[in-house]
């Protein structure tokens, strides 16, 4: 059904989408939080990794606005959306972290993967 719509899998549509945003972030599009609406509380989901994953990757930056990745201790942390975009980003080309504007950077992401 995929191929018949000509739709890219899931897992790249959804870190192109947490690229894009990430991208936003950085470049200040996206406006900032009001404090009211911070005091929601989320329950913490368990994911199991089923690819493997290599130590070099997390800390390999191949773009020159690359981002400091911490080393992470727990698996929701491992997950979450900040190290798990923050790994994607590093892996970027120059050329596409550094895209001049958001269509530019959408333009280029099929490009990467």
């Amino acid at each position: 059904m995929l191929k018949d719509l000509e739709l890219p899998p899931l897992q790249d549509r959804r870190r192109s989408s947490r690229l894009i945003f990430l991208y936003k972030v950085i470049e200040g599009k996206v406006p900032a939080i009001q404090t009211s609406k911070n005091n929601m509380q989320v329950k913490a989901k368990t994911v199991k990794d089923f690819q493997t994953t290599n130590i070099i990757d997390r800390y390999s930056i191949n773009n020159t606005r690359g981002l400091k990745v911490k080393s992470v201790n727990t698996e929701q942390y491992k997950y979450s959306f900040l190290i798990k975009t923050a790994v994607d980003w590093n892996h970027l080309d120059n050329s596409i972290a550094c895209a001049q504007t958001i269509e530019g950077f959408k333009s280029a992401l099929p490009q990467c993967y």
